[in-house]
């Protein structure tokens, strides 16, 4: 067996030693594509291992899809094969080259063939050819500093999609928040049906002149039917089965000119809110008596920067004192803006009797529909103070006029003692001393309660830390999951929504979006290890492909993606 075993290896170092010369090629699957079409590249090298470079593509993006390799033995002769496959996607129309690649072996340059590539433009997105395509608007391409103006960004499919990856542009200028609720419909294009899926952001000026929104981009793979054989596909051509095709979407750039407010007229006191608000007041008690509290709250409702309000100027008498409290804020960020109010409560306890009035509570705000500073105002409130129950009155000793007062104060008898005084000498009998241990444990009563209710108080406290937040919106994402009678669409953000709280909420870090990398570096970050940092990222992808296909889900693959979710929301929250 020795024997044969060395004359096998001899027999191949021979023939090895007679195999033809190493040879490069590199071939593709068409030669003819739309702008954002993908085009598969193979390169094979024979009789060597070589390094291919390929920066010299320029006009294409490059997406390896891995190797393989493959050995033959024929007559004597020896073959080796190495096969590298590639995506390329071209980043602009027109004709275009796949320039000669040089590929290094043995330390010997060799170079493939070039090959022209013909890239059209795409058809007009309304004509309803494109089988997937994507577009993006803002809700005022002229708004004024301060003022909240919304982004959509949209994606149409008439074919299945998966592996969607979002890139949302860097919206340099603005302040800029994704809306949770990912909305998805249907509609019909020129007679074709396509899902559309909305993704939206909430965006406020933060300077004045022209700015720029770049582009967004979507990377997705489709399924679609082969129309005609292709060099790789093998037996899936001749059968006519589906393959996955990757695309590369942009959206157009967005101008936006954001104008100036206009000079405040003189004396305007203007509290920075820009958008449309109202004001109300209201008093818990209008008659009172010296020493007693009454509430004055003051709500500000409406739609802009809401967040913004400032407790406004309360004309109070200079006969009350007042104690603010912290505002109360219900503010909800939704597909038209933020919304909601914010409530500034004051307690006013007056010091003097007699009739007053709280002027009206007056707010200037700007409002983006007029283009106008408004001035809003609250009802006047009247108030009746009447002297206190607790204040007695007092009977002062005054000397007569006549009379010239003496340097000596007057000994005046006021009343008796609650409990009679002891005269006697039995007022000097000696009383038991308290034990040492008893005396001790009262005076460690009042240090003891001090601490129980400073403990009880810290437990009370509300943790508003940004990983109590996340943890808290990952938790209630996945029970909204966890509901029966949920769409496979909310089911789905649902369950986007809670792993990327979690992974975010546990680096203590606010956040509505995380890419499948990105999320895999959050966790190596975190100590995960390298297996389960790269499941969880997975889990991640394929719930925003289910999300983006479009297609139905399953009761079981329904319960798997919720019990994958949940197990990694536990680990992240515990």
């Amino acid at each position: 067996m020795v024997r044969q075993l060395v004359m096998a290896i001899a027999l191949f170092l021979t023939a090895t030693s007679t195999a033809d010369a190493a040879t490069v090629r590199a071939v593709v699957d068409r030669n003819q594509v739309a702008v954002g079409e993908s085009i598969s590249l193979q390169l094979t090298i024979e009789g060597g291992d070589g390094e291919a470079d390929l920066s010299g593509l320029a006009d294409f993006k490059t997406v390896s899809r891995g190797t393989s390799s493959s050995f033959q033995m024929i007559n004597g002769r020896t073959s080796r094969q190495m096969i590298y496959n590639y995506v390329l996607i071209p980043l602009k129309a027109g004709s275009l080259t796949i320039p000669a690649i040089p590929v290094t072996i043995d330390g010997k340059m060799h170079y493939t063939t070039p090959i022209g590539i013909t890239v059209s433009r795409e058809p007009p997105a309304d004509s309803g050819q494109r089988d997937v395509y994507v577009t993006a608007e803002v809700s005022d391409p002229v708004p004024w500093v301060g003022q909240q103006i919304v982004y959509t960004f949209r994606l149409f499919n008439a074919v299945q999609v998966a592996d969607a990856k979002f890139q949302a542009p860097e919206f340099n200028g603005f302040t800029a928040e994704e809306l949770e609720d990912r909305q998805s419909h249907r509609t019909v294009v020129n007679g074709r049906e396509f899902i559309v899926t909305e993704v939206k952001f909430i965006l406020v000026p933060v300077k004045t002149g022209a700015l720029e929104i770049d582009q967004a981009v979507l990377q997705v793979s489709l399924l679609q039917r082969n129309r005609r054989p292709r060099p790789f596909s093998g037996m899936d051509s001749f059968f006519g089965r589906s393959q996955m095709t990757t695309r590369i979407l942009e959206t157009d750039p967005i101008a936006v000119q954001v104008k100036d407010l206009p000079t405040r007229p003189p004396g305007t006191p203007f509290s920075g809110l820009v958008g449309r608000f109202v004001i109300a007041a209201s008093l818990d008690k209008t008659t009172l008596k010296v020493g007693d509290s009454t509430t004055l709250a003051v709500t500000i409702s409406g739609t802009g920067n809401i967040m913004d309000a400032q407790a406004p100027v309360i004309p109070t008498p200079t006969e009350f004192k007042a104690y603010a409290d912290n505002p109360e804020a219900q503010i909800q960020p939704g597909p038209q803006g933020y919304s909601g109010d914010k409530v500034f409560r004051t307690a006013l306890v007056p010091v003097q009797t007699g009739q007053y009035r709280i002027d009206p509570i007056v707010l200037t705000y700007f409002d983006v529909e007029s283009g106008e500073y408004h001035d809003i105002a609250t009802s006047p409130f009247d108030l009746t103070v009447s002297p206190s129950e607790a204040a007695a009155d007092i009977d002062v000793f005054r000397a007569s006029p006549e009379q010239t007062p003496s340097l000596k104060k007057r000994v005046e008898f006021t009343g008796r003692d609650l409990l009679p005084l002891k005269e006697g000498l039995e007022a000097l009998k000696p009383q038991r001393s308290l034990p040492t241990r008893w005396f001790g444990l009262f005076m460690a009563i009042p240090v003891l309660l001090f601490l129980a209710v400073r403990t009880v108080m810290q437990m009370a406290q509300k943790d508003d830390s940004p990983g109590r937040i996340m943890a808290d919106r990952a938790r209630v994402a996945l029970k909204s999951a966890a509901s029966a009678d949920t769409t496979d669409t909310d089911f789905l953000s649902a369950l986007y929504r809670a792993l990327v709280s979690a992974i975010l909420g546990r680096q203590g870090v606010m956040g509505t979006s995380l890419t499948w990398s990105e999320a895999n570096a959050r966790l190596l970050e975190i100590g995960w290890n390298a297996d389960d940092a790269a499941a969880t990222a997975r889990l991640l992808e394929t719930i925003e492909s289910f999300n983006y296909s479009g297609g139905s889900l399953d009761m079981q693959k329904r319960a798997d993606l919720l019990e994958r979710t949940r197990q990694a929301v536990r680990r992240l929250t515990r």
